[in-house]
């Protein structure tokens, strides 16, 4: 679980909330077309692996900033990045999609 401060959660609602609309700021979007387009499936424990780096995104500034520290991760850990915030994202749809009787 990351812990987040009122400015952090901001900043995380800013980011979902650009996404929802097709804005993706953190990634460029060659990056996202490659990992997008491959079969590689999400897995929790990826997620876990990464949480770290979610953590060290979040405490920079700005969005320039939080993207220069994802181009300097390794490919791997950078896919895995992306394959956990577009979970987060998906899982936050699903949630604000649920139907009420």
């Amino acid at each position: 679980m990351i812990y987040v401060t009122e400015d952090q959660l901001q900043q995380v609602e800013y980011l979902i909330a650009q996404s929802i609309n097709g804005n993706h700021v953190l990634f460029d979007s060659e990056i996202l077309k490659k990992v997008l387009r491959t079969e590689t499936p999400f897995r929790e424990e990826d997620a876990y692996s990464v949480e770290h780096h979610l953590e060290r995104i979040l405490c920079k500034p700005d969005i320039q900033q939080k993207r220069a520290y994802l181009e300097g991760l390794d490919s791997q850990t950078h896919e895995q990045i992306i394959r956990t915030y577009f979970s987060i994202v998906e899982n936050n749809l699903f949630e604000n999609l649920k139907v009420t009787h």
